[in-house]
């Protein structure tokens, strides 16, 4: 058994300890944040860098260390973080967005290969999904069906977005003991947006 030390914040702790009172046990973390700036380097304040990486990489080291000593405890447990299409290639302006993702697919890795065997750790890097919040973004275009359209076109192969269900749907196997041979690995889960990366 590892020496866990105290440092782990004491809310992050709760959370793990409401969860495993409930439920008796924690099988799976999910980590599932995701958020943006549209911008190129030079024009990000360092509030603007720095909150899109407390967001998306900072999420997942708070999560993944809160419930690690229970896993210990445990015997084991499995990781899912969400990364992005967009941590796997660069887009322009969303520098930031792009920086944290790619950071979420290699912490994903080499949390794989501190944690294995006991703990599996894998992330989904979807493509563009129809969400309410990029619902919004598309409304608030200028031309709405044209952004959608190049949305769409994002998905080189199948030339649609995501319905959420289909990327819970590639969490679920990786959580699941089909996927128990599978650990550090980066799903792409994009309709061929990343075919060629």
């Amino acid at each position: 058994s590892r020496d866990w030390s105290s440092d782990v914040c004491s809310s992050d702790l709760r959370v793990v300890d409401a969860v495993e009172a409930r439920f008796g046990r924690v099988d799976v973390l999910v980590n599932n944040a995701g958020f943006g700036i549209r911008a190129r380097l030079h024009e990000l304040t360092e509030d603007d860098w720095h909150g899109v990486l407390r967001a998306n990489l900072d999420s997942v080291f708070h999560g993944v260390r809160a419930v690690l000593p229970l896993f210990d405890r445990q015997g084991g447990g499995v990781v899912v973080n969400n990364a992005s299409s967009f941590g796997l290639l660069a887009t322009d302006a969303y520098a930031a967005y792009c920086a944290s993702k790619a950071a979420v697919i290699n912490l994903t890795r080499q949390l794989a290969i501190d944690y294995g065997p006991a703990v599996r750790v894998n992330c989904v890097c979807p493509g563009a999904t129809v969400t309410p919040r990029l619902e919004e973004r598309i409304a608030a275009a200028a031309d709405p069906a044209a952004t959608r359209a190049r949305m769409a076109d994002l998905a080189r192969a199948l030339r649609r977005m995501a319905a959420p269900e289909e990327i819970a749907y590639a969490i679920l196997f990786l959580a699941g003991d089909e996927a128990s041979f599978v650990t550090g690995h980066a799903l792409a889960v994009d309709g061929g947006q990343t075919i060629d990366a």
